[in-house]
């Protein structure tokens, strides 16, 4: 199975690779993409807390953007 960086470059991918971070494709199922989605919403809230208290409100509140667009489903 190839990753997806080794298949597709794009702005996403060179972020990925210069972040250290492997991608794979997108989940087949509907299911399982909406799970992943919640996942990242979860994370990108559990770091609003560390921006506020870095003292990046401005961060803070792009990440709670964030996390409401995965949410929605956007």
């Amino acid at each position: 199975m190839k990753l997806m960086s080794e298949t597709i470059c794009s702005p996403v991918t060179a972020a990925a690779r210069q972040a250290g971070v492997f991608l794979l494709p997108p989940a087949e199922s509907a299911i399982e993409r909406g799970d992943h989605r919640m996942a990242a919403a979860t994370l990108a809230r559990q770091a609003i807390e560390c921006a506020v208290r870095a003292g990046r409100e401005d961060m803070a509140f792009a990440l709670l953007d964030i996390a409401q667009e995965l949410e929605a489903g956007a």
